[in-house]
């Protein structure tokens, strides 16, 4: 997480959700991550750091190429597994990353266990769940189903925040 993000609260929003929507999408600079940080910074006072993760998409699938290039110093089904059973998992800015084969299987193993397990996920991004299904392709469809399934999906509108100050 950046430092910049560290003092995000839910109380810099106008009507945060009681329970965490687990798909965040809008335009860029909207407050997406702002707001799925201030969740995972709640979650964090009441209930600790353990087991709870904020990770960017891109560097979360970078960690699997780079099993994948090391000939899989960690194996690939460790590193989705331990992101598929932490507590309380944020993923930051999905389909900024390249989507492959792995990428798409990997993601799809994680959130269909996640989904299964009812764990706490939030997931922000540029595209909507229709988006979802057309970027991830044999995955996407199966995706964005189990995202929805999670919970209700909030879309924030608006311009640019970092332009505007």
């Amino acid at each position: 997480m950046f430092p910049i993000h560290l003092g995000a609260r839910l109380s810099d929003f106008r009507q945060p959700y009681e329970v965490p929507p687990p798909f965040i999408c809008g335009p860029v600079g909207t407050g997406k991550t702002h707001l799925a940080v201030a969740y995972l910074v709640r979650e964090i006072q009441q209930w600790g750091e353990n087991s709870r993760i904020f990770i960017r998409s891109v560097d979360l699938f970078n960690k699997l190429r780079d099993s994948f290039r090391n000939n899989f110093s960690t194996p690939a089904s460790e590193i989705t597994e331990n992101f598929s059973r932490y507590r309380f998992l944020v993923i930051d800015d999905l389909g900024t990353e390249r989507s492959t084969p792995l990428v798409q299987e990997a993601l799809y193993s994680i959130i269909d266990y996640r989904a299964g397990y009812r764990l706490p996920t939030i997931i922000t991004s540029n595209f909507s769940l229709d988006q979802v299904t057309e970027h991830y392709g044999d995955f996407g469809e199966r995706l964005a189903s189990r995202i929805s399934g999670m919970g209700e999906t909030l879309i924030l509108e608006g311009k640019d925040r970092r332009w505007q100050k």
